[in-house]
């Protein structure tokens, strides 16, 4: 029996789950290497459900632990093994194993866990890390841009682009945040262009994946010898169809709406070969008034989004204020 300043261990319970845990891990140090991260975030969510089995024993039985474990490496760290216990709380047995989170590293899934604010938000970082390929910097740099209150609001677009493959959350969001904008340099249409090809690579990873740069002020020659010019053409990898992006600096107009329309249908006529899909058109505006940019985009039968960026010092009053707009629909 061990007393521990108030709290006991009964000795050979401990000695139990010390040789549980010891088995645990040399169990999974002999899977292969590809498999090397999921089994150690195996390991640590089986050490997890042990240690909160044992909550009412206190600190001192992870500062035990990880005195006894010292030889199986640096993982087993009073701190470590404390975010052990974390993950162990935050999933039950069956979602964990239905959940990608053994296929993200471990100090990324320690902030996610860390930064998120509830269980739904913590999933959802969890699913777009390993659906994206995210980075930690990646993640931390989503989270500060609150990629997930972001993903609550339903972008504006035609009934066409259907959710059937789920490619409307992928090809579409309400609200960009470009952070690397200087928002002092931006007079004119140009300026704000320039800095987005500037910053192609955070640009891109900002539109979301699957996305590539065809070119900036994209000529269109037509059959009688017109010219015009795309702000930004890109090409989706996924969906197999080019996407026309115009950029507008002030509030969307409906009058804009006419441009992108004929951009689509001319890359159609024009672009678009028999391996790709129908043309898609993305309008990016700084204000958008609800109503004006869903009555403009009713009864088209395009695949057609219009969207807002936004510089990141304005995200949080417009997030509590669309977030609330959200919570009062649904309370209706």
């Amino acid at each position: 029996m061990i007393d521990t300043k108030g709290n006991i261990i009964l000795e050979k319970e401990y000695f139990d789950d010390l040789n549980k845990i010891k088995e645990t891990i040399r169990n999974n140090q002999n899977k292969a290497m590809v498999v090397v991260n999921s089994a150690m975030i195996m390991t640590y969510y089986e050490i997890g459900t042990i240690i909160n089995q044992r909550k009412k024993w206190g600190n001192k039985y992870i500062e035990k632990l990880s005195t006894d474990l010292k030889d199986y490496g640096k993982g087993y760290s009073i701190t470590n093994m404390k975010y052990m216990s974390r993950l162990a709380s935050e999933f039950t047995p069956y979602e964990f194993s239905q959940q990608p989170a053994g296929q993200i590293p471990w100090y990324t899934l320690i902030e996610i866990m860390q930064k998120s604010h509830s269980h739904e938000e913590m999933l959802w970082y969890i699913e777009q890390t390993y659906k994206n390929g995210w980075s930690r910097s990646m993640v931390l740099n989503q989270i500060a841009m609150k990629a997930y209150e972001r993903s609550l609001i339903n972008p504006t677009t035609t009934e066409s682009i259907t959710t059937s493959s789920d490619l409307s959350n992928e090809l579409f969001k309400d609200t960009y945040v470009f952070e690397f904008l200087d928002k002092e340099k931006i007079k004119t249409e140009k300026d704000l262009k320039n800095q987005m090809i500037d910053n192609i690579l955070k640009f891109l990873n900002e539109l979301g994946p699957g996305f590539s740069l065809v070119g900036q002020e994209y000529k269109l020659r037509t059959p009688t010898n017109k010219e015009f010019y795309i702000d930004l053409l890109m090409y989706h990898t996924k969906i197999h169809a080019y996407v026309v992006i115009e950029v507008k600096i002030g509030e969307f107009n409906p009058a804009d709406l006419g441009q992108l329309i004929f951009y689509v249908n001319a890359i159609d006529e024009l672009e678009k070969t028999d391996g790709d899909n129908d043309t898609i058109g993305l309008l990016l505006c700084k204000e958008a008034d609800t109503f004006v940019a869903k009555t403009s985009l009713k009864k088209t039968n395009m695949q057609l989004g219009i969207s807002k960026y936004k510089f990141i010092e304005e995200l949080p009053e417009y997030l509590e204020r669309r977030l609330n707009e959200r919570k009062d629909n649904l309370n209706d």
